[in-house]
């Protein structure tokens, strides 16, 4: 006959019952750390690794987000669409439809075009087929093994405490 006898279930069972709480509170710190990590590495993307940086508004744009719940931690890179509405079209790629350019607050439009200055109140622009510069995603597959590791490092240390 064999007999088992366990002692300190109360103890291990305190230490599992606020495993969830402590493993999302450390998951929390790691994912602010590996989203703070992915914006920059995005900023650089768009400071011109993929996309030429001009104006500078879709590199401040970009924003991190940290959502713990219940359910789980996540964080999420982006930006507001309604702050620069062409960041999509650079991402993911795509075409805009022929459209009239005015001037607004001069008189005239002022452009380059065969080498001579040329002046004009309004264009008509034909249209044009932008190519995706994924500067989101490539950030990401970039980062994403050391994001493995350092979300399985967070787990495996909690779990080890």
């Amino acid at each position: 006959m064999i007999a088992l006898k366990m002692t300190g279930e109360a103890a291990v069972a305190a230490r599992l019952a606020g495993l969830p709480d402590r493993l999302n509170d450390r998951l929390a710190t790691t994912l602010a750390q590996l989203g703070a990590d992915l914006q920059e590495a995005v900023v650089d993307n768009l400071s011109g690794q993929i996309l030429a940086r001009r104006s500078g508004r879709l590199a401040d744009a970009q924003t991190v987000s940290i959502d713990a719940s219940e359910e789980g931690v996540s964080a999420t890179v982006g930006f507001d669409p309604e702050t620069v509405p062409y960041g999509a079209i650079q991402e993911f790629g795509g075409t805009t439809r022929a459209h009239l350019i005015a001037a607004k607050e001069a008189k005239a439009l002022a452009f380059s075009f065969g080498g001579r200055l040329v002046m004009a109140k309004h264009v008509n622009h034909p249209g044009s087929v932008i190519p995706a510069h994924s500067f989101l995603g490539s950030a990401l597959a970039a980062l994403a093994p050391a994001i493995e590791v350092a979300v399985e490092a967070a787990v495996a240390a909690e779990v080890a405490q």
